[in-house]
């Protein structure tokens, strides 16, 4: 052979396409199944997570509008125990029945907090202030994270 003919002798032939194989049908519904599973329970952490935020998402707005005096306070202080209320999933705010899911020392401080709200909302001539509201708001903000459902 001559120089020029033995240098392509080297080159190596492409390799040949790898077709689908007709076996490989499991391994694609076995991945579909798979996908499926893992948004079933994505879905259900989701649901899980969603009362809270959206109840915790609605007391940050109320208590926006009523600092920026949107709600009257009076209106805002009932719209932010309703809120608790619909938070908690409860029936009325009873002083003497703090909601079964509560920890001993969050059932002691329920009772003072639910008088401090009647005291509030019913006595004549006690003065609501924004400068009240804020602890009111964080301790309903604080239950609504521990114990929304």
């Amino acid at each position: 052979m001559n120089e020029q003919a033995s240098g392509l002798i080297d080159i190596i032939e492409p390799a040949v396409p790898v077709a689908a194989e007709a076996g490989s049908w499991p391994w694609i519904v076995a991945a579909i199944v798979l996908t499926l599973l893992l948004s079933a329970i994505l879905l259900l952490l989701w649901k899980k997570k969603w009362p809270p935020y959206r109840a915790l998402k609605h007391l940050r707005k109320l208590h926006q509008q009523i600092n920026a005096g949107v709600i009257p306070l009076p209106d805002g202080l009932v719209l932010l125990t309703q809120e608790l209320r619909h938070g908690l999933k409860l029936a009325q705010q009873l002083p003497k029945q703090a909601p079964d899911i509560f920890v001993q020392q969050d059932k002691q401080l329920w009772q003072e907090f639910v008088q401090q709200l009647d005291k509030l909302r019913y006595q004549p001539g006690a003065e609501l202030t924004v400068a009240q509201l804020s602890p009111i708001v964080s301790q309903i903000e604080s239950w609504l994270r521990r114990y929304c459902r």
